[in-house]
């Protein structure tokens, strides 16, 4: 699948079919995670891969009570170990760490999709109930939360801002009107691709 298909063409699900999700993909998942690109090489992240049903029912309730949570087959906890995050960075590197696991589970998204799988990521929790859940040590970060499916919905797209208005020349707030052609001819073609995907499902 095209990286600007994957991008464009992957939403948060929140409904999923009663399947469980193969090995093999979850394995596939995993090496998108460790892809990922992460301050100085450190690659701070520990994840918990979750499939017992009362487990991910714990996290869910843990989560605020996003109960939609306990409906996927398996539930990626994407930590961060503070010990190997702050090794050479100190307090930025809590900056960091966060930084790069934002890039490990965008990774583990497109990955999920690009298999035909739907995710969602799920930052809002209690940090010490996951922790405890999990059994991390005190160490180990809970960071994100990434329930992974089958999709039983197809959002349509969301709003997004055309690029003109979050995108400046040289300094901000000096405007720049997006006018490369290969740009908008590249994001028109994935737009067909998309289209035309969408009326297969």
């Amino acid at each position: 699948m095209d990286v600007f298909e994957a991008i464009k063409g992957r939403r948060s699900i929140r409904n999923y079919k009663d399947k469980p999700v193969e090995d093999e993909k979850i394995g596939m998942i995993l090496e998108a995670c460790r892809w990922a690109p992460s301050a100085g090489n450190r690659q701070p992240w520990e994840v918990v891969v979750v499939n017992d049903p009362d487990e991910i029912e714990s996290l869910a309730k843990a989560s605020y009570e996003q109960t939609w949570i306990s409906m996927a087959p398996v539930v990626f906890a994407i930590c961060i170990n503070e010990k190997i995050a702050l090794a050479n960075y100190g307090k930025r590197g809590e900056m960091y760490a966060l930084e790069t696991i934002g890039c490990a589970t965008q990774n583990m998204m497109l990955a999920a999709y690009s298999l035909g799988l739907g995710s969602c990521c799920v930052t809002a929790f209690e940090e010490d109930r996951v922790r405890e859940i999990l059994g991390c040590p005190e160490f180990i970060r809970p960071a994100a939360i990434l329930p992974v499916g089958y999709p039983d919905e197809n959002p349509p797209p969301p709003y997004r801002d055309e690029i003109g208005k979050f995108t400046y020349l040289n300094k901000y707030g000096k405007e720049a009107e997006p006018t490369w052609s290969g740009l908008v001819k590249y994001g028109g073609r994935i737009k067909k691709k998309i289209l035309k995907t969408l009326e297969k499902i």
